[in-house]
Order: C-alpha cells, then structure tokens, then sequence
C-alpha cells in the first residue's frame, strides 16, 4: 500500500486540490467532531483507507497529504461515522448513467492539465449578442440530430457549424453541472390514500447535486471524461467565435460563500463567459460587487435599481432575463388590444446600466411553434393531471388545434412566427433562441416537459418545408440585425434628435406619419431608427430602417415619413410573401393583414 504523507493543510481553498504531487483537503462539515478522509481504489466502494484530520481553522477541517496518485484512489469525508460527498468534488465517480440514482458517490481528483491552447475570453458586448438557449442532452440527443455523440458536450461541437450558420455567438446551458436528476417525490395514493414515494426524473436540472463538478452522463467518454470534454467544448465555441453561459440553480438558504465559490470556479476553471443565476438579494448584491466577475455576462431575473449599485459598476455585465417581452409580443401579434404603449416600450428597451434579454419562448413555456399551434396545454404525460405549467400562455392556434394540414393555418402559422421573431431581433435588446425554435420544434402542447426525458423534451431536427423555411427566415434576420448597427445600439434610444443628426434616433408613426396613435383599439405601429446614429457607437452611417407592425387582421396604410433627401423607402423584407404592392415608397404604404414589413431608405434614381 503507498505511504501517505499528512502535513498541515491551507483551511482556504475547499474540496481536494491537486498540487506538486500532493493533495490538499479542506472540508467544513455542518457540526461533526471525528472528520476523516475516505480512500477507495477505482472501481471499489470499499474504503481503501482512513485518514482522521487532525487540524481544524473555524469550521474548516484541512490536511495536506502527500503520496496519493489521483489516477488510482477516489475519496470521501466521514463525519462522525457517516459518509460524506464532498460538496466541493471537481468530479464524481458513480453518476455516470443517466436517471439512476446511485447508492454512493465518491469525489474524484481532478488535474488542471488540460492544454487550453491560448483560449481567452472573445468578451462579445450585449448590443452586438445573439444568445441561443439549450439542454445539453436534449440538444442532440434525437436521432433527428443525425450526430454521433447524441446528447453530449461533444454533440454540441458537431452541431457548431448550425450555430455559426444561423449567427449565434452565445450560447446557454441549462444546468450542465452534475444535479441529481433522480428524487423521490412524495405523492397519495388513489388507493389507500397514504403518502408514496415516486421516483420522479429532474430532466431540466433545477434540483441539488455537485456544482462543481460537469455532469458525467453529459459526456460522450468513460467517467472521467466529463471535464475535458466540457472545456474542449468550450475551446472550440470560443475558437468558432461563440461565448458560453451556463444556468446555475441553488436550493434556498445555500451559502452564499458556497454559491460564489462555484461561479468563480467555473469562470476561471472552464473559461465560461456568463452565468444564469436567481438568487436571495443578498447574494445577488455579492455577485455584483465581485471584481472576478465583473467581465462576466450575469444573467437575472429581476435587476432591483433601486437600491443598486448597478449605476457604478465599470463593465455593463448585468441584464434582465425574465417572460415580459415574451407576454408582450405573444399578445401583440395574436392581436390583443391596448397593446401598443407596451410593445413600443418592449422596442426601445435597451438600459444603460445593464442590458435586457428579449425572447418570445423558453424552455417552461410553449415552443415558438406551439404558440402557434395550441390554445391549450397538453401536459398529461408529465404525471400531474395537466395542472402543472403554465394556465397562460398567451398563444393562439390559429384556426385548429394542434397538428393540421389546412394551408390556410400553416400559412397563417408562418405568418406569426415571423411576425414574433421580428420583434426579437429587431427590437434593442439582447435577441434569444430557444434551441428547436429556428426549424419549428414542438412538444405538442406541452409547456413544461420538466420530468420528461424523450422525444418530446429533445430538439427536433425538422427538415420539413416550414422548417426549413422559418430557420432561413431567422439567419437573414440575425444578418440583417447585423449588418444594421442602429438596431442594437450599446445606449437606450432617446427618442429625439440628440445628437443633432437631422432625425431623432427612434420614432413612432400610425395612420399618418410622425403621429403614432396608441389607442387601445389600434394594432398596428410604425418605427423608425435614423441610421446615422450608428456614429455613436463608431460605425458607419446606415440607412434610415422604419418597420411597420400591422397585426389587425386586415391590411393597414402606414403614413412615411420622408426618407431623407434624395432617399425612398424600398422594401427589405416582409413576413408575408406578396409584401405590399409597391416596392418604392414615398408616402404611404398598404400593409397586409398580420404583417411585418421592413423599409430601408435607398437612393432615388
């Protein structure tokens, strides 16, 4: 058996750290008198050998031990005669297969000798951010995603040329660490009216587990491949010009020290870009004034101004991530009235302070398409009667329910897909894809699939007609959002000619130009961004952009204001085929029914 050497351990860094030869430990158990350190050979649960630790700093229990080859032994603490995962484990050993749920989990020693090859952070900004959101399993796990390493970090990698294709250079994991996807879930029996446990699937991941640790079954290799799989993974995003954010969930009460060792961990041992995560104030307030994470994307629900230090901070790092636009544009473009004041709002939207997300689908809503498709939920296979989820979803079917081949409702259907995705990526904010969402996944109705891991929870590789379509749809709006910088300015919008450029930098229209009409009855808006204003954020003067909103379900006349001198407006691009009748505008425009069409301002010749 090798002989350990035990010396005096550093209490600051937690868990089991590999250094020159020898590991450190530093363990702070909740109460416990007797700590030891558990050896297991690999492959075996049968403890190799018992270490006690003899020094203690505050709560923290540290030895430093020498002697220990970490491709041979895994560990675990015992306190007081029970065996203890280490929380802070970098890796675990027994939770490689997915859905089981392991008598025992071991930590592993984890070596920090992956060759990053000179990776750095691209630190993309949020006005020039196109996000894209995903499972990592669900990704690619259906046969439809024709990969080889289905639902893995590596069958992420086989799908970046999809990515880049599209135009997304960011994109979020769903909670990728190793949460325990297996729980017992207490429920009542229809029989004997006594409580039952039911092992219940934790398919999205927002439950407890090893934070530290990326999740074993997410990699394609042997247990243990899981780390550098995720940092090649991240490598070669980075490489392909793609920044990465992954969502982090903590059950309440977790220590906020815990809770910012974790995220620090991530940032600087896997080179991830952002970080989703919802947390107590306090710990939000921590995160905020963390100088590590001051460059890192730190996506949140709610950002309370009030109170913050927001206003201060050097880097613009923070944005808003919650359902708002979604609710807005979904009852927009289905047309709800008194909708304009706040769709225009939605517009606009674009802080200085931080950044807001814009997403009209997500992972616990209805898919783009089945906003579409589905004025009801469907969510009977989820086990809870169809009363989990979402009661509003703010969706219409469109004429049927579900599934049809009537043209009239798939055109239709098409019809409001654009139109929702055009207020994506031509509103100020920050644009998001629900992955599936560009080639029209479904789950059929369901909108919170959160314990179903099949075909319905997976992404959808649609090669249909209308996949196809909309997906070539969404790449030329990234393109065209793109190639326009006053789209996405790094600053809100005025709305007046600060910067005395001859036109304010946005304005609203109706009826009649330069008179935007928000009466309650009216749906249909006109918007206008003055290109010169791309000079603020040194860029090129481009054209003048107005977009005109039509979601009656008849066609509208829009009133043009004058596109410049010598300039007329000519048609871009509309949502619907036949577009308006006259291709050069100079006052007015006929818009059809349910319609987006965008005009850019071109020289008169």
């Amino acid at each position: 058996m090798s002989k350990f050497e035990v010396s005096k351990g550093n209490p600051l860094t937690l868990g089991a750290t590999v250094h020159c030869g020898s590991v450190n430990f530093a363990f702070a158990p909740k109460g416990g008198k007797e700590v030891e350190l558990l050896l297991y050979k690999k492959g075996g649960n049968r403890v190799s050998k018992r270490i006690p630790f003899e020094e203690k700093t505050g709560n923290v229990f540290c030895m430093n031990v020498k002697g220990i080859d970490i491709n041979e032994y895994d560990y675990n603490f015992s306190v007081d005669g029970k065996v203890v995962t280490d929380p802070y484990a970098k890796a675990t050993v027994g939770k490689k297969e997915w859905g089981a749920a392991p008598k025992l989990v071991k930590g592993a020693f984890v070596a920090d000798d992956f060759d990053w090859k000179g990776d750095k952070k691209l630190n993309i900004p949020f006005d020039e951010t196109i996000m894209y959101r995903m499972h990592v399993r669900g990704f690619t796990k259906s046969k439809t995603s024709k990969v080889k390493n289905k639902g893995t970090y590596l069958g992420i990698i086989e799908k970046i040329p999809h990515l880049k294709k599209l135009g997304i250079n960011l994109i979020e994991l769903m909670p990728a660490y190793d949460f325990n996807e297996k729980k017992n879930k207490a429920s009542t029996s229809m029989v004997t009216s006594k409580s039952i446990a039911n092992p219940t699937l934790n398919y999205w991941g927002y439950t407890d587990g090893y934070a530290f640790a990326p999740k074993a079954s997410f990699a394609a290799g042997e247990e243990g491949a899981e780390v550098n799989e995720f940092k090649s993974l991240v490598k070669e995003l980075h490489r392909n010009g793609i920044e990465v954010s992954m969502e982090f969930y903590f059950t309440y009460g977790t220590s906020p020290q815990y809770i910012l060792d974790v995220l620090h961990y991530w940032v600087m041992e896997y080179h991830i870009d952002g970080i989703h995560i919802n947390c107590e104030d306090t710990v939000m307030k921590m995160i905020e004034r963390d100088p590590l994470l001051s460059s890192t994307k730190v996506f949140t629900y709610v950002i309370p101004m009030a109170d913050s230090v927001y206003e201060q901070i050097e880097n613009r790092n923070f944005a808003d991530f919650n359902d708002d636009f979604m609710v807005a544009v979904r009852k927009f473009v289905k047309g709800d009235e008194d909708m304009l004041g706040d769709i225009a709002g939605r517009i606009k939207k674009n802080p200085n302070s931080s950044a807001v997300v814009n997403y009209v689908a997500n992972h616990n809503t209805f898919t783009l398409y089945d906003a579409v498709s589905y004025d009801k939920k469907y969510n009977m296979e989820n086990g809870e009667n169809n009363n989990d989820g979402a009661v509003y979803n703010y969706s219409w079917n469109c004429g049927e329910e579900g599934d049809t081949k009537k043209r009239t409702v798939m055109d239709l259907r098409k019809h409001q897909i654009k139109n929702m995705l055009s207020l994506v990526f031509l509103s100020q904010g920050v644009p998001m894809i629900y992955a599936g969402d560009e080639m029209c996944n479904s789950q059929k109705g369901n909108n919170n699939p959160y314990c179903l891991d099949g075909e319905i929870s997976w992404t959808n590789w649609n090669t249909t007609a209308i996949a196809k379509e909309i997906f070539e749809f969404t790449k030329s709006l990234i393109e065209f959002r793109k190639a326009n910088k006053v789209l996405h300015l790094s600053e809100e919008t005025k709305q007046i000619d600060h910067a005395s450029l001859g036109l304010p930098d946005l304005s609203y229209h109706g009826t009649r130009a330069w008179a935007g009409d928000f009466a309650h009855f009216n749906r249909h808006l006109g918007v206008m961004f003055c290109g010169a204003y791309a000079k603020l954020d040194k860029r090129k003067t481009g054209p003048n952009i107005y977009i005109a909103y039509n979601m009656y379900w008849t066609p509208m006349t829009f009133g043009m204001p004058a596109a410049g001198k010598g300039k007329i407006w000519d048609v871009a691009f509309s949502t619907d085929k036949q577009g308006v009748e006259e291709k050069k505008i100079d006052k007015n425009a006929t818009v059809p029914a349910r319609t987006t069409t965008v005009f850019v301002a071109v020289d008169d010749k």
